[in-house]
């Protein structure tokens, strides 16, 4: 269940909203000032902070600013607690990081809502729409995680080879389809390798990442990549499998044989998450 950080300087208030939100389920942690706050943040990252404007020490924007500064905190939602209600000091509370806003005294099934909202669209963020796999802000998060002096984990970037082309003669539908073949594909490669704890996102378009031991990194290939070729022989049209190959136009515009979608594999820590297709 996700973590939520709650800041206020009144005890009564981070009792009241941690016995509310550890009802909803939710894991909840508190902190009676900014600096203390940003220093939980980085020991245990929450999911999403409620944060109150006034505080002793550095103020609430303050805690915004330093968050939207660091890497780690940036993108983490802030739903701030204010006792005011001035245009002024909800664009301070926005240009300073905050994505929502509740007025004190406020209505706690209000709150609820809002937080769900939030979480929501987080989560939304976080889960590929297409293959239903772990997204970039996911696999950022896996990575940060696993890949640490001394340990084994290696992290394995994997690209559907000629996909533009395959894109352009079959349909763009097509080519989701082909994505999410080789989704399934990875996913049963990456579960037969890594039966407990492997990992397997999904950076967009014909990009994945796996995380799997480097003892293991072999075997995924191999299995992922028999297992798509098989798969891909049964997507394309009988012409294509006759002959062999594509037909196609380059950059140029000139028509061209390319060989059939692939996989390629590359091990690469600092990976890219940025997705192209090719």
């Amino acid at each position: 269940m996700s973590r939520i950080l709650v800041v206020d300087d009144e005890p009564a208030l981070l009792d009241l909203l941690k016995e509310h939100l550890t009802m909803e389920g939710y894991t909840v942690d508190t902190a009676p000032s900014g600096e203390y706050a940003l220093d939980l943040m980085r020991i245990r990252p929450p999911d999403l902070v409620i944060l109150d404007i006034m505080l002793p020490g550095i103020d609430g924007y303050e805690v915004c600013t330093r968050m939207q500064a660091d890497p780690k905190l940036q993108d983490i939602p802030v739903i701030m607690l204010t006792a005011k209600s001035l245009t002024s000091d909800l664009v301070a509370g926005y240009e300073s990081g905050a994505e929502d806003y509740v007025t004190k005294p406020f209505d706690i099934d209000e709150l609820l809502i809002r937080i769900r909202a939030r979480l929501y669209h987080l989560y939304s963020e976080k889960i590929s729409d297409l293959t239903g796999l772990p997204g970039k802000r996911a696999i950022e998060e896996e990575i940060d995680k696993r890949i640490r002096p001394g340990t084994d984990w290696k992290v394995v970037s994997i690209t559907i080879s000629n996909f533009r082309i395959y894109n352009e003669a079959y349909s763009f539908s097509e080519g989701d389809n082909l994505i999410r073949t080789a989704s399934e594909c990875l996913q049963k490669a990456v579960n037969n390798c890594e039966p407990s704890d492997g990992f397997l996102g999904h950076v967009g378009g014909p990009q994945f990442v796996a995380i799997v031991k480097q003892d293991n990194v072999e075997a995924l290939k191999r299995q992922a990549k028999q297992s798509f070729q098989d798969a891909v022989q049964t997507l394309l049209s009988n012409k294509d499998k006759e002959r062999g190959y594509i037909i196609a136009l380059d950059r140029d515009g000139v028509a061209k044989k390319w060989e059939f979608p692939n996989l390629n594999f590359s091990l690469d820590e600092k990976i890219s998450l940025d997705s192209e297709s090719e």
